[in-house]
């Protein structure tokens, strides 16, 4: 009988590519949908998701869906309006996984290490903080096996709705960065975070207790650009602001901080290390002709 995984965030980017991915396998999911008949949830159920309605605040739900499975996938993000929730929530659904007798748990976290010069009352230090935590959790809680995965910047942040972040870009074809020209940014293909958590989940043994940053590609800040030009038949340009700029903007928008802090991703990531678990990776031009479609409709008001 094939395993079944709880995924949590399941109508986010890497909950859903699981859950999905999970399903061609043939492998049972369930996961907890705030609306059933969103299209997110629509899409899962029509792949023979289970939904079990409620959210991570909601005892019934968690315990009903988490009940008979072999697995937990745990993605949590830090809420704007209660900086503690996802701790609050990330530490029961542990504590109920345990109890349902879930026996290995991967979590994806957020970068190793602390981030130099980041204002350590800002968005970027709670939303590692609060990862870390969580990250703790899952280590102390006595799994036969856990894996933490720390996923580089998701290729999906250039199409919506998360594009938003990176205010005007698909408005007006101008990439207001804080960024250089030159800066390295370490990217990854949802599908392929799915895949170490899918090959995870198929070999504990060799993935218990492993910390693995995954990423997909490299490329500078003016490939991406040029690669999305290239998708969409029009130029997107880059307007970098200086340091002073980007250090007073900081100030007032977390957006423009966690543009500053990803100047430091680099240092977080090796590409070799990821290849040498062997498992196939995706490039930004091969992520951009899969979506194509989402491309053409996030920019649409350029063409």
């Amino acid at each position: 009988m094939s395993p079944t995984i709880f995924v949590v965030a399941a109508t986010g980017t890497i909950g859903k590519a699981l859950a999905l991915d999970l399903r061609k396998i043939g492998w049972g999911v369930h996961v907890t949908v705030r609306d059933p008949a969103s299209p997110a949830a629509t899409e899962l159920a029509s792949a023979g998701v289970k939904l079990f309605p409620g959210d991570w605040d909601d005892e019934k739900a968690l315990k009903d869906g988490i009940a008979g499975c072999d697995g937990l996938f745990l993605n949590l993000m830090p809420s704007f309006t209660d900086w503690d929730a996802d701790i609050r929530q990330g530490k029961n659904i542990v504590s109920i996984a345990k109890a349902a007798g879930v026996k290995h748990v991967i979590y994806s976290s957020g970068i190793k290490g602390l981030l130099k010069g980041i204002n350590p009352n800002g968005l970027v230090s709670k939303f590692v903080s609060n990862k870390k935590i969580i990250e703790g959790a899952v280590r102390a809680a006595g799994f036969e096996a856990y894996t933490i995965l720390r996923p580089a910047a998701f290729m999906a942040n250039w199409l919506a709705p998360k594009v938003a972040m990176y205010r005007g870009l698909a408005d007006t074809g101008t990439f207001h960065a804080v960024l250089k020209p030159d800066t390295v940014i370490f990217s990854v293909d949802e599908h392929d975070v799915a895949a170490f958590s899918i090959a995870a989940f198929k070999d504990p043994a060799r993935f218990n207790g492993q910390d693995i940053s995954v990423a997909s590609e490299t490329h500078t800040t003016e490939e991406v650009l040029k690669s999305l030009s290239q998708a969409i038949g029009r130029p997107i340009k880059g307007n970098y602001l200086s340091d002073e700029e980007a250090l007073e903007l900081a100030k007032t928008d977390p957006l423009t901080e966690g543009q500053l802090a990803s100047r430091q991703i680099s240092e977080h990531f090796n590409m070799e290390d990821v290849r040498k678990w062997g498992i196939p990776l995706h490039s930004f031009q091969e992520f951009l002709e899969r979506e194509k479609a989402s491309v053409q409709e996030t920019y649409s008001r350029l063409l």
